[in-house]
């Protein structure tokens, strides 16, 4: 008879997994932080990006690092879209 329990149990398991892993802590928005990673993007697609040169890979990195911001991760997101302009010579703005 417990033979017959292991799928429930297992199904169970994956379950409280799920759920437990569903509800991580995310860190707190900064409006300001994601202000700022909005205007690095920003000023990177303005001056930095070439529609022409299409297989540079920096319009991904540019547009992963603004999604790193927008799941909370903002030091990586910002250092990226540093990098970005600064490999374009394009000012990083103070911040």
């Amino acid at each position: 008879m417990i033979t017959h329990l292991r799928p429930i149990v297992s199904f169970a398991a994956v379950l409280v997994m799920l759920v437990v892993g569903g509800c991580a802590s995310r860190p707190p928005a900064s409006p300001e932080l994601m202000e700022r990673c909005v205007k690095l993007y920003t000023l990177w697609f303005r001056y930095g990006h070439h529609p022409t040169f299409h297989h540079t890979g920096q319009k991904a990195r540019a547009e992963i690092a603004l999604e790193d911001c927008r799941a909370g991760r903002y030091q990586d997101g910002l250092r990226e879209l540093e990098i970005l302009l600064q490999r374009n010579r394009i000012p990083v703005p103070a911040g």
